[in-house]
Parts: structure tokens; sequence; C-alpha cells
């Protein structure tokens, strides 16, 4: 029957006689896959299932199992003929590829890279297509859609999703990103299966568990994008990730994605550093304005109002003091300035001017105006006596008259 060069022992939880996958050579196999060289014997015991390995016709069955062959049917209607194009990448190999710094970015750094449809594009990332056609026909391949061999499926597969358990175990953010920015296709957990307990009894009155695989997750779909290979996509990504002659052109392109990126995130950086740079410069020219105006205000606060000055800071605060942002400054004799605009008093025409309350709004106002120059106050100050400070203002500064 052969040399038996391993044995192992399985737990079962499906009833006897039930494993459901070996370990060879540090990847894990289920015993549905269909390996010819492969010769499996059971031995029954109360709570484990022994299992003795035989090889047979095969110098090396380790080799072989690492290096099993990428079949790819010759053309999409031919599923009975397929042809090698090249190797099925182990699960270490894989964990080589998907090792590489772009994979262990921050995620705001991957939103970067310009897209379309959610598919990277970089300088150089058309290398991937252009290998895979090359490929393909030299081996005489010609699958309008892509597939793999029933085989070949099942084992780049397994092998895959050992990796992606793996690093996403051992790395944050590791599957997320690949999944959001690489793969969008894998489910939450590709490599995890689900399974419904069902229960039975014999004849005896004995529990039976079973476990029924409820649905076969994957971590390849080719059917995501419809098998096309044509551009760089996640069926692109995805077969030359399973496939070992495609790893060096894979590590050319992401070399390149990874100095692209990187450049990216300079310029971002850069720019933040400047945004933030004139955010503190805007900050402190605000803090040197306030300075100022607190300074300007103090020096007008404690010094002594022209009676001008009273009368236009009692029009517009009812105040003769002014407010720290609403004062009047007599520039020159009868010219005033509130920093805002500019009144000549000897302008105004005082036979038009008129001191009113008026609605504005939900507020009423106190109003001085001849038409033109108004000046307006919310303040509750008695009409008359801002009456009174106008008739004093105008024996002070003479505005013009009109006959009505």
């Amino acid at each position: 029957m052969g040399i038996p060069i391993r044995r192992f022992k399985f737990h079962y939880d499906q009833g006897p006689y039930s494993p459901s996958s070996f370990s060879l050579a540090g990847q894990d196999f289920p015993l549905t896959m269909k390996l010819p060289y492969l010769h499996i014997g059971f031995q029954n015991s109360r709570k484990t299932i022994l299992c003795a390995l035989f090889v047979t016709g095969l110098a090396n069955p380790l080799q072989a199992i690492a290096n099993d062959p990428l079949l790819i049917p010759r053309e999409n209607l031919d599923s009975q003929t397929a042809v090698r194009v090249g190797t099925v990448a182990s699960s270490q190999q894989i964990c080589e590829v998907l090792n590489h710094p772009i994979f262990n970015r921050p995620r705001d750094d991957y939103r970067l890279l310009d897209a379309i449809n959610l598919n990277f594009r970089w300088d150089g990332i058309e290398a991937a297509p252009l290998w895979v056609e090359k490929k393909f026909t030299e081996a005489g391949v010609r699958p309008y859609r892509l597939s793999l061999d029933e085989r070949s499926f099942r084992i780049a597969n397994q092998n895959l999703s050992n990796c992606l358990e793996r690093l996403d175990k051992d790395r944050k953010d590791f599957y997320s990103n690949l999944k959001t920015f690489f793969l969008q296709y894998l489910s939450a957990a590709c490599y995890q299966q689900e399974f419904d307990i069902e229960k039975t009894v014999d004849d005896r009155g004995n529990l039976i568990q079973k476990r029924t695989l409820r649905e076969v997750n994957t971590c390849i779909d080719f059917n995501y994008n419809s098998g096309r290979y044509g551009d760089w996509n996640s069926t692109t990504f995805s077969l030359m990730l399973i496939w070992v002659e495609a790893h060096p052109v894979l590590q050319r392109i992401f070399d390149r994605g990874q100095q692209t990126l990187l450049a990216q995130v300079q310029q971002r950086d850069q720019k933040a550093s400047e945004d933030r740079l004139a955010q503190l410069q805007r900050q402190q020219a605000f803090q040197q304005r306030a300075d100022e105006a607190d300074q300007q205000w103090q020096r007008y606060a404690s010094r002594t109002k022209s009676f001008m000055e009273q009368v236009y800071n009692f029009a517009t605060t009812g105040t003769v003091t002014g407010t720290k942002y609403e004062r009047w400054i007599e520039i020159q004799k009868c010219v005033m300035t509130n920093g805002r605009v500019q009144i000549n008093s000897q302008s105004i025409n005082m036979t038009a001017f008129r001191v009113s309350r008026q609605q504005l709004g939900n507020s009423t106002y106190l109003v001085s105006s001849d038409g033109n120059v108004r000046l307006s106050t919310p303040a509750t100050i008695p009409i008359d006596r801002l009456q009174n400070a106008w008739r004093q203002a105008f024996d002070e500064c003479p505005g013009t008259k009109s006959r009505f």
C-alpha cells in the first residue's frame, strides 16, 4: 500500500469515522479533496480517530503537495480539458506576498490613491493583466470568463484561507483593509465555516449529533468581477495571489504602489503641516488684533470724550462713554468715525433731522436720521433727552438747512 510517513489524531464531532481535515507540511486539507496520491486508513477509538497516511508512486510527497499545478480550462465551454499555466502558491507563499508593506498602511492612506470603481490605478499596475494575458497565450488558454479547474480551486482556496486566517489574527485591521481595498468580494471572515447541529437518536435511545455545513465560504470569487481579468481588479489580484509564478510581478507592482502611496502621504502630510501653520498664524493674528483692540478700548475708556463723541455714543449705544465694540471718535472738528463709517456732522440736514422710535423686526430702536445719515440704538433711553443732545450738537457743529 505504500510507506506510512506520518500519523495524525482527529478529534471528531460529526460521529465516528468522520474526520473533516488533516494537516500536512503546515497546510490543512479537507478529506473531501481529491488527492489521488493519498491513501488514508482509519482506526477507531472511543474519543479519537487515528489516521495513517500512505503515499504511493511519489519520491517526494510533501514537495508534490506544496507544488500543486494551477490548472485553467482551455476554454470556458471545455471544462474537461484543463491546462497547466503554473503552480498553486502555498499558504506561506501567499502570506509572503501579503506581508508587503503596502498591506500594512493606515486605512486613510489608501484613500489617497487613484481608483476606478474601487480598483486602484497607479503607474505600473497594468502589468498585472498584461502578464496574465501573456501567460494564458503561451499556454494556449483563452477563457473569456476566468475559472479554475475544480481541484486547483479547492487547493488554492484552502491555502489562501489558511493564510488569511493567520494574518487576520496577527495584524489588526489587515483583513478589513484587504476586503475594502483589494479583495472586495471577501465575506466577513471567509476562512470560517458555519455549521448547523442536527440531533438524531439510534434504536437504543442514544443521541447522535451531526454537523452539517450551512454554507460554504470561499476566499476566492472570480464571479465578483464576472471573471474579468483584463484590468486590475479583485479577480486579477486573487488569481496572481494563488499563482506562484506571478508573485515576482506582484512584488514589483506593489513596490511601485508603495512608492506612489508614500509620495501621496508625503504631500498630504506636508499640506496638513502647512494648513496647521496657516491656522496657527491666523490664530496669532486674531489674538494680536484682539489685544490691540483691548488696548485701544482701554485708552479710549480712560480718556475724556469730546461733546460730539458723547452725543454719537449716546445715539448708538445709550451711553455717553460708548462700548468696546461701538464707540465714536472725533478725528477732526465735527468729523466722526466708528471705524466702519465716517460722518461729517456739518453735512447733516438739520431741517429734516428727526428722532423717532421704529420697530425693526422684534426690536424697537431709537433712530436719529435726516433721511441720509442714520444712527440707531436698541437701548431704552428717553427720546427728549436724545433730542436735547442733538440740539446742542448742532449748536457746536451746525449742519445744513432746507426750506422744509
